[in-house]
């Protein structure tokens, strides 16, 4: 009679679950910090998008493309968010990387410098701060250099370090310029110094913010990379669309209690999203022929070989991103 109890109950137990319902599916994700750029992935996990989409993903800060990509391809990650630059160099050299999405297809900085520098003529004989060579601000760098007509050897490139390190160095007079976004961009001209250009009108494209997997995981996991971009491009409607809560996010994660910088750093960015969060080849053009006078393996490569948006036109065909619209 037990026994029976027991096996009623089961049965009873069974028949309650509703009918598809499993188990969150695991994965892990990178982002490269907490610049309002990279928020589409923090911005996904905190609005539950992950979850909406039957994914259990926890999110993990990777600085630099080397490390991302390395991460990636040891299996510590299954998706991985950070500019165009280290996916390419990647899989030029052969790595199992393909990017998928790109929710920032802009340069998101601005380039700053000491109030008696009025023009970027002046910046001949200065020097310069950036982040890293190799890097999204080197590219900036040199890429606005050639607009201006300004030979790399005409300034002085210093590697001056993180945002916050490299305008710290512009306060203290250590570099006459430097590449910087908000906030630290809206604290530079509230202290006074002088915005040279905004290198997300200059003429050259880039992919800032990508998603790139392994090609392996993509073609075995496909229904849960599918899963995936859904909840990253739900975010970056979430972003262009819905201050309030994407302003409760960046206070959060970016530690903004000032509501003018909050503002200014959402108005800096929200707009220049991608929505839907394709990759602008353009960009992706632009950075093979930056690198391919330093790296051959990727001269005269066709940029579709390191991209794969395949998920993205399914999910156009069927109707996703309008219905996110309505």
């Amino acid at each position: 009679m037990i026994a029976r109890c027991r096996l009623l109950m089961v049965l009873f137990l069974a028949l309650a679950i509703p009918r598809g319902t499993h188990a969150a599916e695991k994965v892990i994700a990178d982002f490269g910090g907490l610049s309002g750029f990279q928020s589409a992935s923090w911005v996904a996990k905190d609005l539950k998008l992950f979850e909406k989409y039957g994914l259990d993903a926890d999110l993990v800060m990777i600085t630099g493309g080397a490390r991302s990509v390395a991460a990636l391809l040891g299996g510590s990650t299954q998706f991985a968010t950070g500019s165009g630059t280290a996916p390419l160099i990647a899989s030029a050299r052969g790595s199992d990387v393909t990017i998928l999405a790109a929710s920032y297809n802009k340069f998101p900085y601005a380039f700053v410098a000491k109030p008696d520098i009025r023009s970027p003529k002046e910046l001949r004989g200065k020097r310069i701060g950036i982040l890293n060579f190799g890097g999204s601000n080197d590219i900036a760098l040199q890429l606005a250099l050639k607009e201006w007509g300004i030979k790399q050897q005409e300034v002085n490139v210093i590697v001056g370090g993180d945002a916050p390190t490299r305008f710290l160095s512009l306060t203290v007079g250590r570099v006459d310029a430097t590449i910087l976004s908000p906030p630290h961009l809206t604290r530079a001209v509230q202290a006074g110094y002088r915005v040279l250009a905004d290198m997300g009108e200059m003429r050259a494209k880039f992919s800032q913010s990508t998603l790139y997997v392994r090609r392996g995981y993509l073609r075995e996991n496909r229904e849960i990379v599918k899963r995936f971009v859904k909840a990253y491009s739900e975010a970056v409607h979430a972003i262009k669309t819905d201050r309030e809560r994407t302003l409760k996010v960046f206070a959060k994660r970016m530690r903004l209690d000032d509501a003018e910088i909050l503002n200014a750093t959402y108005d800096y960015y929200a707009p220049r999203f991608s929505f839907p969060p394709r990759v602008d080849m353009a960009g992706i053009k632009d950075t093979l022929d930056f690198y391919a006078e330093r790296n051959p393996e990727v001269k005269n490569r066709n940029p579709l070989d390191f991209v794969d948006q395949t998920i993205l036109d399914e999910l156009e065909k069927e109707g996703f991103f309008k219905a996110l619209g309505r």
